[in-house]
């Protein structure tokens, strides 16, 4: 089981960098996770599109799914697709992705090159040798991570890979994690106040938050993402997770590829 970061900025990107993309391979299976402004020109460094099985998206907000209408560009324009790319979108996002195409002016635009679905929020779904669960998670608009495994010959189908998605600290989250070997967690805050103002419910966390939730739900390895990086954004929203973690933290950097 391998994780490739595609892209790890927030919404605000980092210099260079795409916003949330990340390539997971296991058993002969390739899948793309979210797929934010400028993941696809970074896929396309290592694999044409056409070679994923799926792309899977957690949430309806355009730092997590608005390179899905790059990655169609990439497709046969006026012909059917050879093969039919299986996007795998959130319960309920699929009048949104309808008004996308109406938009563009194209109310096929879609449907040439992508075979549409809505997983349920609840019940595990596979793509090829890789299973999925999704799990909610405590963000402004209705969100899901994923407690991913692989099914596939040679693989070491105990081994448990969780991402987050955004998320807020809820119980949902610590369900969500619990036990896994490898967690990519976004840590987007530099402080509260950049979250959402009370009454309004938090949509994010902070590095320590991050690593105290790692710690309580028995994760193994924390991979920080989804962070604005500055001069010194990384090494200290590094530091202040491992303080709070005890155990291995890392900063998902781009290009670079994690066994699980």
């Amino acid at each position: 089981m391998r994780l490739t970061v595609l892209g790890r900025s927030p919404a605000r990107p980092n210099p260079d960098e795409a916003c949330a993309g990340y390539l997971f391979e296991a058993g002969g299976t390739r899948l793309l996770l979210d797929a934010g402004p400028g993941v696809v020109a970074q896929l396309l460094r290592l694999h044409h599109p056409d070679e994923l099985d799926a792309v899977v998206i957690s949430h309806m907000h355009t730092d997590h799914f608005l390179d899905l209408v790059t990655l169609r560009y990439v497709y046969p324009w006026r012909d059917e697709a050879r093969r039919k790319l299986r996007v795998v979108l959130p319960p309920g996002s699929m009048d949104q992705m309808r008004d996308m195409a109406r938009g563009a002016g194209y109310p096929d635009f879609w449907e040439r090159a992508f075979t549409l679905e809505e997983h349920d929020g609840e019940r595990p779904f596979e793509v090829g040798a890789v299973q999925l669960e999704p799990g909610p998670t405590q963000h402004y608009i209705p969100t899901w991570g994923f407690r991913i495994t692989a099914r596939g010959p040679g693989e070491d189908t105990s081994r448990l890979f969780v991402y987050s998605a955004d998320s807020a600290p809820c119980e949902q989250l610590d369900r969500l994690i619990a036990g896994a070997h490898l967690l990519l967690c976004e840590a987007t805050l530099r402080s509260v106040q950049e979250d959402a103002a009370p009454p309004e419910p938090r949509g994010h966390l902070l590095p320590a938050e991050a690593g105290e939730i790692a710690r309580r739900a028995g994760v193994e390895r924390l991979l920080l993402t989804h962070l604005p990086t500055g001069p010194s954004g990384a090494p200290e929203a590094q530091a202040q997770a491992a303080r709070a973690f005890e155990h291995e933290v890392g900063i998902a950097e781009p290009q670079r590829s994690y066994e699980v």
